[in-house]
This record gives structure tokens, C-alpha cells and sequence, in this order.
């Protein structure tokens, strides 16, 4: 272990003062801590004996050792503040990129995402440009940490496996010599790695297992898979966050919205989670409470949760604000935060055209005609444009509502009893199924029949 001594030495005068700088910043005068700190800079060459005289007015004991170990850590803390100038210029660049991937983490734990994400993408062309493959790999953890998908994200994981295990079998074979080395072998740590290794890796494996079943809609499958993996890994933190929502998001598949509540009711604290995981799980609570018309306790969870946990999406968060309005019967509200947001959201065409479609059933409640025959002739155009990336639900939805459009006028020669497209919509024949955890936040077919139910009435 290097000396205190040691460790100034390899400083500057400049340096050493502008620790000792640094520590007054942290540090009250009186601290005995700033005053053996002094010490060792100004007084490089006493023992012991002499510290613990000027500091405790007697000979080193146990106190002063504590003492001196504190400034040590302090010192060691304080060369982070210090630019050192390597002789080899890849150890500098290395260092200055470990350095921004540093700041990138900082800024991104005070929730500063645009800035940590521009930060963290700087260390990405540096790492990449100068070949440190072990920075991109921290890099990805990172932002995979912090939910930064603009910089490295999940479409990335194959090409940046390949380059980090290439860069390990080079690794290896270029350092590893046949030599007799007497050195302390790190095997024991290095083993306990590989078993956590092991174990997450089987974890991940198996909550890659319900996620199959989940997107092959096997719901019970999947809910008897997450049941068994909750008793194998109920110590592990993360496996049990990722089964959590996990099982969130098949009881709102299932439409058991209740029963979804039920398992947020367990674990309200997001703070345990990713901020992904925090995300999906708080919007997973938000639909639970939406569908079931718990419409104040949505808006809170909306505006207290996702709204600070990922501003970034806002244009989809007030698309979910102005169906909570629609819901409530404030239909100005519900315009206003669509004509506010829909051209951000076009880059998302089914969250675009499910504004359109809001916008179009507001103005049917609104029994406004003229504007309703130019939007509902501005929509057609649009979902013509998107044919080949818009829901079916959005095409087949879309053609009903041209007709309620119509039947204003003409209300005998449109009946919809035996509408087969709103049976195929009803019914949710294969590739129309209503999915709770989408655009659709109002089933169009639900809205349509108690729409000619007022007309009826």
C-alpha cells in the first residue's frame, strides 16, 4: 500500500496546494482531519510521533492512525480533482475518457438526461475512436442504467457483443505468458464473479422465457413461469423488479385490471428500479386505473410520476392527459393538448392517427358538422399515407366513423346492427385484437355503439 507520502510525492507544489485547497472547501479550519493535511504538505519530513504531537499534543496512539487513514482516503478522493500528465499518451486519453464517462454518470444521477446523454455520447466516439472496447461496454451498462436509448440501445447488443469478445480473446492472447509468475493468484474473486455471472444469467434466461410467452399472448404460460421463478430468485433485487412487471404486464394483457392493482399495491416504492422499469411500471399502473374510470388517481400518477421520471416522451404523456379529459367530458381541454402535441407525435404513426381519431370523436360529441366533414376527409388522406405502418383497428375504426359521419345526415340509410366491420371489431377476429396497453385507449368500437345509442335516444 502506497504511503500518504508516497501519493505526494507524485504531485506538484501546485498540485499539492490546490489539494489542500480542495480539502478547505470540504473541511471547517478546526477540523483535525485539514490540519494533518497541512501537515503532510507543508511538513513533508516528520514521522509519526511528530504528527500525532502537533495534532493530539502526544504520541501517535490509535486515534491518530484513524485520523491518518481518513486523510489518506482524502487525499486519494481529491486526485480525481488533479489533470495528471501520463508519459504514454494512450494511459491521458484513457483517463479523459473515463473521465467523461464520469460526468455522463453524475449529471445523469441528478436527472440531467439531455446533458449526460450528449456527455456519454462524446465518450462513445472517443472510446471507439482510440479502441477502448471495456469503456463502450461501460458505456452501454451506463446508459442502460440511466434508460439513455439514443446512445447506445438495445439494436446495438449483437455488433457490440462481438466487438467486446473479440476484444477479450485479444486480450488474452496478447498479455498471457506461459511464465513463472509467484504473484497472488485473484482466481477466488474471479470465480465468485463467474458464479453471479452464472446465476444472472440464468435469471435472464428464464425472464427472456416469459417475455416469449407473453409476446406469443400464452398468458397463463407465462404467469406459471413468473410464479416459479419468484420462489427461485426471491433475494435477488433485480430479477424480482424485472418479474414485478413482468407480471404487471400480463394482467393488463389479460385485462385484469383490478388484479394489476393488486400488484402494484405491493410495491408502490419505484425507487428500487430502473428508471425503464420505473417507467413501464408506473404506466402499467396508470392503464389499470384509466380502464377501470379511476380517472383523478390516473391523472396523479401521470403528472407525479411520468411526466418527472422521463420528460422526454411528453407529447405521448399529454396524449394520455387529453383522453383522461375526454373521459371527464372536457372536450376544449382534450383539443387544446391534442393540436399542442400532434406533430411531435408524428414520427409514432399509430399515437399520430390515434390523435386524429380523438380529435375526431370530440367533434361527434361536440356535434360539430362542418369541421367534422373536413377532418374526417383530412384523415383519410393521412391514413392512406401511413397504409402500411397504421393499426388495422385504426383502417377498419376509420371507416366507421366516415359512415357515423354520414348517418348526421341521412340516419335511415346506415345501420350498423349487422356492420360486419364492427363485428370483426367487436369480436377481435385475428390481427384486430384490442390491445388495453396502446393508442386505443377508448375502444372505437365500445365508442361507436354508445355513440348511436345517443343518437337512438
Amino acid at each position: 500500500m502506497e504511503s500518504i507520502h508516497q501519493l505526494l510525492d507524485a504531485c506538484s507544489l501546485p498540485e499539492k496546494t490546490q489539494l489542500v485547497e480542495f480539502a478547505k472547501i470540504k473541511n471547517p479550519p478546526s477540523s483535525k482531519k485539514l490540519r494533518l493535511m497541512k501537515l503532510f504538505v507543508s511538513q513533508p519530513g516528520l514521522s509519526d510521533t511528530e504528527y500525532a504531537q502537533k495534532i493530539y499534543n502526544k504520541p501517535e496512539g490509535a486515534a491518530y492512525f484513524q485520523l491518518k487513514k481518513r486523510v489518506k482516503d482524502e487525499f486519494e478522493e481529491l486526485f480525481l480533482l488533479l489533470k495528471p500528465t501520463c508519459a504514454k499518451k494512450e494511459n491521458q486519453l484513457h483517463i479523459e475518457c473515463s473521465e467523461l464517462l464520469l460526468k455522463s454518470e453524475l449529471i445523469l444521477a441528478r436527472g440531467i438526461r439531455a446533458e449526460g446523454s450528449k456527455l456519454l455520447e462524446r465518450g462513445l466516439k472517443m472510446a471507439i475512436k482510440n479502441g477502448f472496447h471495456d469503456l463502450v461496454l461501460t458505456i452501454y451498462s451506463t446508459a442502460a442504467r440511466f434508460g439513455i436509448c439514443e446512445v447506445l440501445n438495445n439494436n446495438d447488443l449483437p455488433e457490440l457483443e462481438i466487438a467486446i469478445k473479440s476484444h477479450l480473446q485479444l486480450l488474452v492472447r496478447k498479455n498471457y505468458k506461459n511464465t513463472e509468475d509467484h504473484k497472488e493468484s485473484k482466481n477466488q474473486y474471479l470465480k465468485t464473479m463467474i458464479q453471479q455471472l452464472d446465476h444472472s444469467r440464468n435469471s435472464w434466461l428464464l425472464i427472456d422465457d416469459i417475455n416469449q410467452s407473453i409476446q406469443h399472448k400464452e398468458y397463463e404460460t407465462a404467469l406459471y413461469q413468473v410464479n416459479e421463478a419468484e420462489v427461485i430468485y426471491s433475494s435477488q433485487t433485480n430479477a424480482k423488479n424485472e418479474l414485478l412487471i413482468a407480471k404487471m404486464s400480463i394482467r393488463l394483457a389479460k385485462r385484469e385490471f383490478s388484479r394489476l392493482i393488486d400488484e402494484c399495491t405491493e410495491a408502490l416504492d419505484t425507487e428500487s428500479l430502473s428508471q425503464e422499469n420505473a417507467v413501464t411500471y408506473s404506466l402499467n399502473y396508470w392503464h389499470a386505473l384509466f380502464h377501470l374510470d379511476k380517472t383523478e388517481e390516473a391523472y396523479q400518477i401521470l403528472r407525479k410520476k411520468l411526466m418527472k421520471l422521463d420528460p422526454s416522451q411528453q407529447p405521448k404523456w399529454s396524449y394520455l392527459e387529453a383522453y383522461i379529459n375526454f373521459k371527464l367530458g372536457n372536450l376544449k381541454t382534450t383539443l387544446k393538448l391534442i393540436h399542442a402535441n400532434q406533430k411531435s407525435m408524428k414520427s409514432i404513426p399509430d399515437y399520430f392517427l390515434g390523435s386524429k381519431m380523438l380529435e375526431i370523436m370530440v367533434l361527434f360529441d361536440q356535434n360539430d358538422q362542418d369541421w367534422l366533414e373536413y377532418k374526417i376527409e383530412n384523415l383519410r388522406k393521412l391514413i392512406s399515407r401511413y397504409k402500411f405502418r397504421a393499426s388495422r383497428r385504426i383502417h377498419l375504426a376509420y371507416q366507421l366513423f366516415a359512415r357515423l359521419q354520414k348517418s348526421l345526415f341521412k340516419p335511415e340509410q346506415c345501420d350498423f346492427s349487422r356492420d360486419p366491420i364492427l363485428l370483426d371489431l367487436l369480436q377481435e377476429k385475428e390481427g384486430l385484437e384490442w390491445n388495453p396497453n396502446s393508442f386505443e385507449l377508448i375502444r372505437y368500437d365500445s365508442w361507436i355503439i354508445s355513440n348511436l345509442k345517443r343518437q337512438i335516444s
